[in-house]
């Protein structure tokens, strides 16, 4: 996947996490249907569901874990911290390689 495909999902995902914020989709007892959140992605979505940031209630109603979400951002903001100076440095030595 090159790094627009990666933004376009960073981007998709954080809208889909401030959709619940907005709709206070935060606990089991506020839990939304996906429909009320306006969430079209069913990739991410689903993605989501399967890392547990997101949980499913009875009735076909979703809310996001809080503490799964703070998990999962900060696994995912380590890990562009990690791969994204790695690529760049590959570029690097890539081009002064084929000079």
């Amino acid at each position: 996947m090159n790094g627009g495909g990666v933004a376009a999902i960073i981007v998709i995902t954080d809208g889909i996490l401030k959709a619940f914020k907005k709709y206070d989709a935060l606990s089991p007892d506020r839990a939304k249907r996906k429909a009320e959140l306006h969430i079209r992605s069913r990739w991410i979505f689903n993605n989501l569901i399967s890392k547990g940031v997101i949980k499913k209630v009875s009735g076909d109603r979703y809310y996001v874990d809080l503490q799964a979400q703070e998990r999962y951002l900060r696994r995912r903001n380590t890990t562009l911290l990690v791969i994204v100076p790695t690529v760049i440095a590959a570029a690097i030595v890539a081009a002064l390689i084929w000079r």
